[in-house]
């Protein structure tokens, strides 16, 4: 049969070229199955391109150098028919095609770096991981735009792109908004450090929204206790507007019937003269007098004992002395309410910055936490009006405080009194 060197010189090119091609795809196969870490099928790769590689040299040295040019071995295995050689160049083809169908399928059926690789980039968050010295062991295609969008320049060191996130976690880029968390972990005894960017755009926009319609929820909670009081201080007023025209003609009807019983008997004008001190009762204990007489009178009506530990400070103005009452009477009612109280002093502490009013009772005391609540929140948010503060301290007795800046930069507690939460009314 003819040899392999007796060929034409178109079939050894071809022959050559075919075997070149087989070097080519031996190459390939070896990169992939390591990039796919196939282990067991790394030395097969190996061994299909030595044998190609060989071939296209042999092949090489008889078409370049016929005759005596080309090597001993050449020669030799020249001397081989042709069909050995198309035999082996058919037989490097089919291994060649069954490496390769086998990583493709092992790629498809398994976890593999590229896989992963692939699945990362798909990913519409970034993730960065790099060590210690900045060198970058993987990246996404979102984190590498966020660092050109950032940096103006590739992610190529990935200390550097944490170095200019900083300590923020929330980060605008452009028209969008990004998270980005840390993580720290070890990776085979080294520290690797780690990187993630989440697209929070939306979210962000929403809690914006939320935060102005939280503000504005607010704002109008606030104006409606304003509201709220004003209609509780309207209807008060017109309550007692009404006391007085209630009170202005019975006080008629007791003067027309006092001049009718001049003449009636005992039992008669006895009646009338309690009818009278009843009307000078109620006459006494009108807004119109004084803040100490309404509060000694609300007392005597609950049956509580006033201690008077000193007088109403000069400096308070006429708004001032009305909260206060305000405050002494609200004191009264819980103390008679919810502790049972039969005492309660009241006592004034003046400095140079601020007025400290204690009401302080022998009831019992709260066993729970403490809120302020119905009249207690009344007199709180009118307190904020003037600049004064309600606050309660529950230690030995029970004290409500009510403190009065002297100046609107002064409002901080004189002492005694700690601002606390209960539920008192």
């Amino acid at each position: 049969m003819t040899g392999f060197s007796s060929l034409s010189a178109l079939a050894c090119s071809l022959c050559t070229l075919w075997a070149l091609l087989l070097c080519l795809s031996g190459i390939f196969a070896v990169i992939l199955t390591l990039a796919q870490k196939q282990w067991r099928c790394a030395p097969l790769s190996l061994l299909c391109l030595a044998c190609s590689a060989f071939l296209w040299q042999v092949c090489c040295d008889l078409s370049l150098f016929p005759g005596t040019g080309s090597a001993a071995l050449s020669r030799r295995l020249g001397r081989l028919p042709w069909s050995v050689f198309l035999a082996a160049l058919l037989l490097l083809t089919l291994l060649s095609l069954l490496l390769l169908r086998r990583s493709r399928r092992y790629g498809a059926q398994r976890v593999t770096p590229a896989a992963i690789k692939l699945c990362l980039d798909e990913m519409p968050c970034g993730v960065c991981c790099w060590r210690e010295n900045g060198r970058v062991l993987f990246s996404n295609i979102c984190m590498d735009r966020l660092c050109r969008r950032m940096t103006g320049s590739p992610l190529l060191n990935g200390r550097l792109f944490s170095d200019a996130v900083g300590a923020r976690e929330i980060v605008p880029v452009g028209d969008s908004v990004w998270r980005f968390t840390r993580r720290d972990v070890l990776l085979s005894g080294a520290p690797l450090h780690e990187l993630l960017a989440s697209d929070i755009t939306t979210e962000y926009a929403r809690t914006q929204a939320l935060e102005r319609d939280r503000a504005a929820l607010t704002r109008l909670k606030r104006e409606l206790q304003d509201y709220n009081l004003s209609i509780d201080d309207t209807v008060r007023r017109q309550e007692i507007l009404q006391a007085k025209v209630r009170i202005h003609d019975e006080m008629n009807r007791l003067m027309l019937s006092t001049m009718a019983a001049e003449d009636a008997d005992k039992a008669t004008l006895d009646r009338i003269f309690s009818l009278w001190a009843q009307n000078a009762l109620l006459l006494g204990v009108a807004p119109d007098t004084g803040a100490s007489e309404r509060i000694d009178a609300l007392a005597e009506a609950l049956g509580i004992r006033l201690d008077w530990q000193g007088v109403l400070p000069d400096a308070l103005t006429d708004a001032q002395r009305e909260l206060l009452c305000s405050a002494a009477q609200e004191a009264i009612a819980n103390a008679a309410k919810h502790g049972s109280a039969k005492t309660m002093a009241l006592s004034f502490t003046e400095s140079a910055d601020a007025v400290l009013c204690r009401f302080t009772n022998d009831g019992l005391r709260p066993t729970g936490p403490v809120r302020f609540l119905g009249g207690l929140a009344n007199l709180d948010l009118l307190a904020k009006q003037q600049g004064a503060a309600v606050s309660v301290s529950v230690g030995e007795h029970f004290t409500l405080c009510l403190q009065f800046p002297k100046k609107a930069e002064h409002n901080q507690p004189v002492g005694g009194c700690a601002p606390t939460q209960t539920s008192l009314q």
